[in-house]
């Protein structure tokens, strides 16, 4: 993935270094062939770590990549983070810069709107644009990664039985328990599980990142929940992929109900909730008629929730027409580097899934995708806060 991206950023990273380094020769004097020189040694440097996979993936030692080490690397904030956050400057940066080159094109068309210090002026719009994304980057990257809100929601359901009212939900997914994940940040995590005092506490999948260095401390720490109702978990990607044996049995160790295709049954109040947890991954699908039949013989029930990994259209569609109330799923991470230029929302998630962070309406069912808390691929969030979901229910009459 990080080798196919280098060549679309190359331009970017060009663009915004010869558009920086005008500013400074501009606005300071610098000596051109110094600054240029610098600016190139600067992007070849944020570049260091698609270079170190190529070399390492031509020379067959993949695994000895800073990237699949058990632990930080001193190379990671050399290698694995600059090229991380230049992106995300350099994405955030590029069209701001385009404006204003676009807008020094209208004032050459029309020269009697340019004014007398154009150049002057743009210079210092340009480093001003990249000085503030530099800083927001950091905060919002520290914000985002390091820190779990809770996220409250409260879901109206046609003719909700007034017992279940007050009923209270957790919702969790893609914990991915890694090499970035601190202590600091996971005992933020637990303190924000306690504090959405869950009557039932539900899980998405996703316990790990990759391989079983982490199975046990993840286990350890979602064993550490408790809710009145019970604990529901369903597989996740990552969890297919480290050992989804281990995981499973590790998790109905730990106090947890592990749903694969089936159905459960909670009395409360003399009413009854159903989860279905059902299996859609990459590499396990449910196919739409084993859905269908699963649906189909789902118990009778006061309330219905449907918990997922993927919120994949068709689970989506099905679990509406099958009178389903409430879907959960996570896997998106809320698309973990989300990108808003010109109050757009710019993310490769969305090219996938339809449904990737928040709360949907999809016909008479509500739809929460929650953002989890770990990471996949770069190592911080960036406008998509890692969270805790608490779900509560409001009883809507029919029209």
């Amino acid at each position: 993935m990080i080798l196919r991206m280098a060549p679309v950023l190359l331009p970017v990273y060009l663009y915004c270094g010869w558009r920086v380094s005008s500013a400074l020769i501009q606005l300071f004097g610098f000596s051109p062939g110094w600054t240029r020189s610098i600016t190139v040694a600067g992007i070849l440097f944020v570049n260091l770590l698609p270079l170190a996979i190529l070399y390492r993936s031509r020379s067959g030692e993949l695994s000895r990549l800073i990237l699949f080490q058990p632990s930080l690397q001193s190379a990671d904030f050399w290698l694995n983070f600059p090229f991380w956050f230049a992106l995300v400057i350099a994405v955030e940066s590029v069209l701001y810069l385009i404006g204003l080159d676009l807008l020094g094109g209208l004032f050459r068309l029309i020269p009697a709107w340019r004014p007398q210090n154009w150049l002057s002026l743009k210079s210092a719009f340009v480093l001003g644009i990249v000085l503030f994304f530099t800083i927001f980057a950091v905060y919002r990257v520290y914000r985002d990664s390091y820190q779990v809100q809770l996220r409250p929601y409260q879901i109206p359901v046609k003719n909700l039985a007034s017992e279940l009212a007050d009923l209270r939900l957790t919702f969790v997914s893609d914990v991915q328990v890694d090499r970035y994940s601190g202590e600091t940040k996971l005992q933020h995590y637990r303190e924000q599980v306690a504090a959405a005092g869950g009557d039932l506490i539900l899980f998405g999948g996703d316990l790990v990142t990759s391989g079983e260095d982490f199975i046990d401390p993840a286990l350890d720490l979602m064993g550490r929940h408790q809710a009145p109702l019970g604990k529901i978990a369903c597989l996740g990607d990552h969890d297919f992929w480290a050992n989804p044996g281990r995981i499973a049995g590790g998790l109905r160790d730990a106090g947890w109900d592990f749903l694969d295709n089936a159905h459960q049954l909670i009395d409360y109040r003399e009413k009854r909730i159903l989860v279905t947890g059902v299996t859609y991954i990459y590499s396990r699908r449910i196919s739409e008629a084993d859905l269908r039949e699963l649906l189909e013989r789902a118990p009778e029930a006061d309330l219905r929730i449907l918990l997922v990994h993927q919120p994949a259209g068709m689970v989506v569609r099905l679990a509406e027409e099958y009178g389903y109330d409430l879907l959960l799923a996570g896997h998106t991470h809320g698309g973990q580097l989300v990108f808003r230029p010109f109050g757009l929302t710019l993310t490769p998630t969305r090219l996938e899934n339809q449904f990737y962070s928040g709360r949907y309406q999809f016909g008479r069912m509500a739809v929460l995708v929650t953002n989890g808390v770990g990471l996949t691929l770069a190592p911080f969030r960036y406008r998509a806060p890692a969270e805790v979901m608490r779900v509560e229910f409001a009883r809507m009459e029919d029209e």
